[in-house]
């Protein structure tokens, strides 16, 4: 079965699906609103509920097979990650709670470039070129948000690298995969980027950027990644 020619199979029936996004989308909007109205009890309530929806969608539909093993381990311990540093950037006001979350979403990134590196990614060593210069844009917009006299500068700087390369993967499969899914990816790997540029001209420049605004990138971000991926697991 060729790229173009695979389907991803819905595990739910119709009613079912209707009924899991319908919860889903429930508590993403209490979850923005909770966010616009600064409400910190819906907030520390909803947010924790999001990436694990996800993961279960992703797992219920993903088909293993010993080929794409190693690329369903590294999205799942992946999503698991990025829900840990979801429940510690609620309180990123303190620094030392900041870096642990911003330690999570680290483990995240190199874990879904592991998973798009054997999506393919490993057969054109050609495009790591691109991978390296990204990085080094990356951390040029790193070193210019967060201050260089900060705890947070060297974190930061490695944090922007490694997400750059992250996206630098994901584009890369697009050309790799020649299929929507791809481009699905790369999207949300993009709107990650974006959502984490808010987070850090909100928290190091003083930018007035509802949290708001955040959530929708990294969301969506987060479900185009792991629609795009779950082709890999059709056999």
């Amino acid at each position: 079965m060729t790229t173009q020619s695979k389907v991803v199979k819905e595990p739910l029936n119709t009613q079912q699906r209707k009924v899991f996004w319908g919860m889903f989308s429930i508590i993403f909007l209490v979850n923005v609103i909770s966010n616009f109205m600064d409400n910190r009890l819906l907030i520390i309530f909803s947010k924790p509920l999001l990436m694990p929806f996800i993961a279960i969608y992703f797992s219920a539909t993903w088909k293993e097979t010993s080929e794409n093993s190693i690329i369903y381990k590294s999205l799942m311990i992946g999503f698991f990650f990025a829900w840990i540093g979801d429940i510690y950037m609620m309180f990123r006001q303190e620094e030392e709670i900041m870096l642990l979350g911003l330690s999570s979403f680290f483990i995240c990134h190199v874990l879904y470039i592991v998973a798009f590196f054997f999506s393919g990614v490993k057969d054109k060593p050609a495009w790591f070129l691109l991978s390296f210069v990204l990085s080094l844009f990356g951390g040029f917009i790193g070193e210019h948000i967060v201050s260089h006299n900060s705890m947070m500068f060297a974190p930061v700087l490695a944090y922007s690298i490694i997400i750059s390369v992250m996206f630098s993967f994901a584009f890369t499969r697009i050309f790799i995969r020649k299929d929507k899914w791809a481009a699905f990816t790369a999207v949300g790997a993009l709107l990650f980027i974006i959502s984490d540029i808010m987070i850090g001209l909100s928290h190091f420049q003083g930018m007035e950027i509802s949290h708001a605004y955040i959530m929708i990138t990294y969301i969506i971000a987060q479900l185009l990644i792991s629609r795009g991926m779950m082709v890999e697991g059709v056999k």
